[in-house]
């Protein structure tokens, strides 16, 4: 019996193409939620970001945010893996800021990281759960030194492309936030999986059925079935 639905957020639920979610779908969680199904959107972005995008859903979705390293329910705090504070800041520090703008991921947005804050001994006075740094043509040297340190402190790249990237604690990741929803929800039934990233591999060995959307091409998983829309497949599947 299903119990759980888990989804990656962009090019997931939200492909380019979609930037909404259809009132099926949202009917759709409702019904489910209604006979005790767990809806969850597992994302690297940060919580006020996605309880916008999703607030026909807000206290029907659980939010694992910053890639698992927090967890949102009906607006309630779940579970926390926060980046060391000192940590934070020695990395922000050794960062060239002028190739590398940092921002700190908090419990509800992201924040820059200023030279003023640095000199704070708790930053910005809460817990902070990513850190994000914005490239502006940094040198490589530059980037690998930022990532030699990071993970010397016990963090890891979660995500890095040409703009971005970002850092989170190496026992953080979608794989462990799921394990807690399980424990925590009591989920001992059938677990669905749609992500369309590397990143989304650790939720996908928890769950039973792995989904994929078409839009994401050179991408695979053992296992995994392809669906053309994601928001859809839930409608006409479940």
């Amino acid at each position: 019996m299903l119990q759980l639905i888990l989804t990656d957020f962009d090019g997931t639920l939200f492909p380019k193409e979609r930037e909404e979610l259809s009132k099926e779908f949202i009917q759709k969680i409702i019904n489910l939620t209604d006979k005790g199904v767990y809806f969850s959107v597992n994302s690297g972005r940060p919580y006020g970001v996605l309880k916008k995008l999703l607030a026909p859903l807000l206290n029907r979705t659980v939010f694992i945010c910053n890639d698992g390293a927090q967890i949102m329910y009906k607006n309630c705090l779940l579970y926390k893996n926060p980046v060391c504070a000192i940590a934070a800041n020695e990395i922000c520090h050794k960062a060239n800021t002028e190739t590398l703008m940092p921002f700190a991921a908090l419990r509800e947005k992201n924040m820059p990281i200023t030279e003023d804050i640095m000199t704070q001994k708790r930053l910005f006075g809460e817990e902070i759960y990513k850190l994000v740094f914005v490239k502006k043509n940094p040198l490589k040297e530059d980037v690998e030194q930022l990532k030699n340190l990071a993970l010397s402190k016990g963090l890891r790249v979660c995500f890095e492309d040409s703009e971005y990237l970002e850092f989170c604690n190496k026992s953080s990741n979608k794989g462990v936030a799921t394990d807690f929803l399980k424990t925590k929800f009591s989920i001992t039934g059938e677990v669905v999986a749609f992500g369309d990233t590397a990143g989304d591999f650790p939720m996908f060995e928890r769950a039973n059925k792995v989904y994929i959307p078409a839009s994401a091409k050179d991408f695979s998983f053992t296992g995994a079935k392809t669906v053309a829309d994601v928001q859809q497949f839930i409608v006409d599947e479940y």
